[in-house]
């Protein structure tokens, strides 16, 4: 997204969309502006588009952008407004049944896209198909009924059906040229739509890196206006905590992830293991049950803690909290979000197979201290705009108790991050850059954790998803590592290609070419993400076989029994059923033992 497309190109196309669809021309030339209804479903169809991801508010206003800038995106998203709001003008007929027919059609629409949860492509898609249904019923099937010229049964069926309806069904029929520039008008919105950023923008004018740029008062107005509207979105956020003297803001395990210089981690990568043999053998390791080790929680716990200021992003409800040690724990809620149960479960096996993974515990319950109802909310919020005072408007209550009885606990892996930058992580392209003759991972497992990655359908692999960490013991005083290990981070999104989603999952092949072992997510969210296309190798391939056919039948069913999918809200009918998903994952293994034999 260049300055160019953002502060002058959308703005001046979405300008011209609010003035087109306003053009009526019959016996005269009008501009008819937008009625109340057309602005009330522009302000949903903003949260579908948001929603779907076809609009990311946080990438035009957010608090790493100079004023400029978030006045250039509040501008931006003022403009895409007033053209959505004259885009469904252009397809309502102006008064009468036709206009509340037409309005409750497209009300009913754009709150089953809100509810279908597609990605941006789908999304577009099925924006496209409702408005060019639209687009039809108005200015072809309505305008030949009430055309000037029309026959003598048109003019029949109208007069009845007006009849009928006592005067209610009354059209005003529009020249010829209003639907030629209705259709020119709805096609250069739908250019706008997919012109809208997806990635962040350049810079306006170039500066250094700031840790904070607080927006103006009309951008932070704007941006939490449209946030409530959008539902949720996948970005993550940044991830320095707050500080605030009065509550915690860092855990201990986290004070030496200091930011290494490039050509530290660069070598550090270079060097990095990316599987290790697991300490219980794979066919005896219990998947239904919280991992073990120092620090474990058992299902049966009621956990206390104290809540930390600190910004948070992403999807998933979640809030970092104190415990009464003064270890500082993930807490991820909410009893209609499949990411907890596809985490669990994804965590699970990874560690069981000898991946890095971070260990998450399912309890009782959490109490949270100084917790609002909604602390995520607040949190990203927070995160968005860096104004307290506007995210915890009634102040921090360390007294108030809010009780979260759908939560799993994260622990991360033990080990240093590797950054040069905050939340660098990792690309899987960079995996190129592990060198075996320099002491990193062989290719065999280099293929096989790619394979596994495709295998989970782990589509949102951001850099920031995945996480360079130097394994306890390998520390040196300089701030380099002897044991530097590549692993995934964030998993939540896995089973799908959405989240938790076994028709998808089993249906989508593991390979794009079975028999030369080619694998990519290209087809999935985000056209692959970091992950690009690439060939595995037979070693690669016979490595992750051994030890996904290690796992019985039954560790399986205690796979997704433990990661509780028969709880879930966020999914119905099979897919809550644990032997539904072992049958589909077994479908998987044996999709990679048929392949090949891998060049």
């Amino acid at each position: 997204m260049t300055p160019l497309r953002e502060a002058v190109v959308l703005p001046a196309l979405f300008l011209t969309v609010t003035l087109l669809g306003g053009l009526r021309v019959s016996e005269t030339v009008r501009l008819v502006p937008p009625p109340l209804t057309a602005l009330v479903l522009a302000v949903l169809l903003l949260g579908t588009l948001a929603r779907g991801r076809v609009l990311v508010p946080p990438l035009l206003l957010n608090g790493h952008r100079t004023a400029l800038e978030n006045v250039s995106g509040a501008v931006l998203l003022l403009t895409l407004y007033a053209a959505s709001a004259q885009a469904i003008n252009l397809l309502l007929p102006e008064r009468g049944l036709l206009h509340a027919a037409f309005a409750i059609f497209l009300f009913c629409q754009v709150m089953t896209m809100t509810a279908a949860r597609t990605d941006r492509a789908g999304t577009l898609r099925t924006l496209l198909v409702l408005l060019g249904s639209l687009f039809v019923l108005r200015y072809i099937v309505v305008e030949s009924l009430y055309a000037t010229d029309r026959g003598l049964l048109n003019r029949v069926l109208t007069t009845l059906m007006s009849g009928a309806t006592l005067g209610g069904i009354a059209y005003d029929p529009n020249a010829q040229v209003t639907g030629y520039a209705a259709f020119a008008t709805l096609l250069l919105y739908v250019i706008g739509l997919v012109m809208l950023p997806t990635q962040g923008t350049t810079a306006l004018v170039p500066r250094p890196p700031a840790k904070s740029t607080v927006p103006t008062t009309i951008a932070v107005l704007l941006l939490l206006l449209v946030t409530g509207c959008r539902g949720s979105e996948r970005r993550a956020g940044p991830d320095t905590p707050a500080k605030t003297s009065a509550q915690p803001t860092a855990s201990a395990a986290n004070a030496s992830d200091a930011p290494v210089s490039a050509e530290q981690r660069a070598a550090a990568l270079s060097s990095a293991q990316v599987w290790r043999a697991p300490a219980v053998p794979v066919g005896q390791a219990n998947l239904k049950a919280n991992p073990g080790g120092a620090g474990t929680f058992q299902e049966s716990d009621d956990v206390d803690c104290r809540l930390v200021i600190k910004p948070m992003g992403g999807t998933t409800p979640k809030f970092d909290c104190t415990l009464a040690g003064g270890d500082v724990i993930r807490v991820k809620y909410g009893r209609g979000n499949p990411e907890l149960h596809s985490e669990i479960a994804t965590t699970r096996l990874l560690s069981a197979l000898g991946f890095g993974a971070d260990r998450i515990y399912v309890v009782r319950s959490v109490r949270c201290a100084g917790c609002t109802p909604f602390p995520f909310h607040s949190l990203r919020c927070l995160a968005e705009t860096g104004v307290e005072r506007a995210c915890f408007p009634s102040g921090i209550n360390s007294s108030g108790v809010s009780i979260f009885d759908f939560a799993v606990l994260e622990r991360r892996l033990e080990g240093r991050r590797i950054e040069a930058t905050p939340d660098q992580g990792w690309a899987w392209f960079e995996l190129d850059q592990i060198d075996p003759s320099a002491g990193g991972a062989p290719r065999a497992h280099l293929d096989a954790l790619k394979l596994m990655a495709v295998f989970i359908a782990h589509w949102d692999n951001k850099a920031e998803n995945q996480r360079l960490v130097c394994l306890p013991g390998g520390d040196k005083s300089d701030g380099s590592c002897t044991q530097p290990f590549a692993m995934l981070q964030d998993v939540g999104a896995s089973f799908g290609p959405t989240k938790l989603d076994l028709h998808n999952w089993r249906t989508t092949p593991v390979w794009t070419d079975a028999r030369s072992c080619r694998v990519s997510m290209e087809h999935l969210p985000w056209g692959g993400g970091t992950f690009p296309e690439q060939q595995i190798s037979e070693a690669g391939r016979q490595f992750l076989l051994r030890l996904l056919e290690q796992l019985t039948t039954n560790q399986l069913l205690d796979l997704f029994t433990g990661a509780r999918i028969e709880a879930s809200e966020g999914i119905t009918a099979e897919g809550r059923q644990p032997a539904a998903w072992a049958a589909a994952f077994q479908v998987r293994v044996k999709q990679i033992r048929e392949a090949g034999p891998c060049p």
